[in-house]
């Protein structure tokens, strides 16, 4: 059976010019370097990459011209490339990638060379795996709900302060996902390499320095982290429709200290990998497989309503606050609600959605678009066909919002971005089951031949 190596690289990729973030607010300076990570993972006979980068989300034209410089780099399939991104929202916002000067110009100056630069160097330092171990903990209190229900006709969202605190309106489908997973990679003569998954929304920093680029509560989760340098730590982003660093961090307060957050869920990893257990490593495939989504398309006569509501807050002159009635007795909850209603009806009635798997040994990884909520990544994690699952989002494009069923049955922000019908959640997490298994029937016979 081919023995598994495992490669590592960071590059800093912080940009020396001013830079749009989230869509709205502007970078000027940098408070903490942002990253990518590349993992390089090989067998002898298939390679994978998987980039872990400190920004927000992907655009399909960034998606596209980071697949190809990590191409011409490498030689690698393209399909055998993982871009994710840690949703970091005080970084440079590539959707404007080809569409805003300054973008471009970091993107192909700065951000472009340091992928190429960690994707030589993570080829170049594949190391055999000596020994595999997996971890588990529970990361409390960094915890945002985002569920929204509808109390006297407006959204509330159930915050908790720890996992399993309880609330009038609360369900097993509304409880924040604490758990964090771990594997560490031995390798003589080398830094050992830890993979960490963990589901928090990264988007604290940027209300608390909204002119600052900079990793959120990433830059003090790798001090933690890699502190003893026994090993270097990739974080892998998880589920995140309804967890935000916004966070819970003390009982029943909002705080916006991030970078405690960061400490938090770094000394959850250092839990994880001290009661660690032992994995096989053997073999590795790598696939990816696009599932068919099907668009949800709001009817003709409430695009028309959505229409006719806009025009008349437009006409009206009146500022969001007090335009608010015109929305109330139309029957919408804002002019965003009806600008998603009016876009979604010039989709297309199907989607492609690149489903990916990277199997090796007792462990499976699944990387998919979307900010899945927590209920369809357990779902696919606590019944899967390999001994330890991993469940990545943000992944080689960002189709908005993937609520559960139970998240759509109450509306709200998450529901409203969402492009697909609801249950494609619990189908995409089926379908991933069945790469999974595919993918462990396929090993299995690799160790017999």
């Amino acid at each position: 059976m081919k023995k598994l190596q495992i490669g590592f690289a960071r590059e800093c990729y912080s940009p020396d010019t001013p830079q749009p973030q989230n869509g709205a607010c502007l970078g000027v300076t940098v408070l903490t370097d942002i990253y990518v990570t590349c993992i390089a993972l090989s067998d002898g006979e298939e390679t994978a990459l998987i980039f872990s980068n400190d920004i927000r989300n992907f655009s399909a034209q960034f998606v596209e011209a980071f697949r190809k410089e990590v191409v011409e780099e490498t030689g690698i399939d393209g399909d055998r490339v993982m871009i994710c991104c840690t949703h970091n929202h005080s970084a440079p916002d590539n959707n404007y990638y080809q569409k805003r000067d300054e973008v471009t110009d970091w993107v192909e100056r700065i951000c472009f060379p340091a992928v190429r630069r960690a994707a030589t160097q993570a080829l170049a330092d594949l190391s055999p795996v000596t020994r595999l171990t997996s971890g588990t903990t529970e990361v409390e209190n960094v915890a945002f709900v985002r569920r929204y229900f509808r109390e006297n006709g407006m959204f509330i969202s159930i915050c908790r302060s720890t996992p399993f605190s309880t609330s009038p309106h609360a369900s097993h489908e509304t409880e924040a996902d604490p758990q964090l997973r771990a594997l560490r990679f031995y390798r003589d003569g080398k830094k050992d390499v830890v993979l960490a998954n963990f589901q928090v929304h990264a988007a604290t920093a940027l209300d608390v320095h909204p002119d600052k680029i900079c990793a959120d509560f990433l830059h003090e989760f790798r001090k933690v982290t890699e502190e003893s340098g026994e090993f270097t730590v990739c974080y892998l982003q998880g589920g995140c429709g309804n967890i935000n660093t916004y966070s819970k961090l003390y009982p029943d307060a909002c705080n916006t200290d991030y970078d405690r957050a960061g400490r938090l869920i770094g000394e959850g990893v250092l839990r994880a990998l001290a009661s660690a257990e032992d994995r096989s490593f053997d073999g590795l495939t790598v696939k990816k497989e696009d599932y068919v989504g099907i668009c949800n398309h709001t009817r003709d006569h409430l695009v028309e309503k959505a229409r006719q509501a806009r025009k008349e807050y437009q006409e009206s002159g009146l500022d969001r606050e007090h335009g608010q009635y015109i929305f109330d007795r139309a029957g919408f909850d804002s002019d965003h609600e009806c600008g998603q209603i009016i876009s979604k009806s010039q989709l297309p009635k199907t989607r492609e959605i690149p489903l990916c798997t990277v199997c090796f040994g007792d462990v499976g990884m699944t990387f998919a678009p979307f900010e899945m909520f927590d209920t369809n990544c357990k779902q696919i994690r606590d019944a899967p066909p390999f001994a330890f699952t991993m469940t990545v989002g943000y992944t080689n494009f960002r189709h908005h919002y993937l609520p559960s069923a139970y998240g759509f049955s109450n509306k709200g922000y998450e529901a409203l971005q969402c492009f697909f019908i609801p249950g494609t959640g619990e189908t995409v997490a089926l379908e991933f089951l069945r790469q999974l298994k595919q993918a462990k029937e396929k090993l299995k016979k690799q160790r017999t031949e």
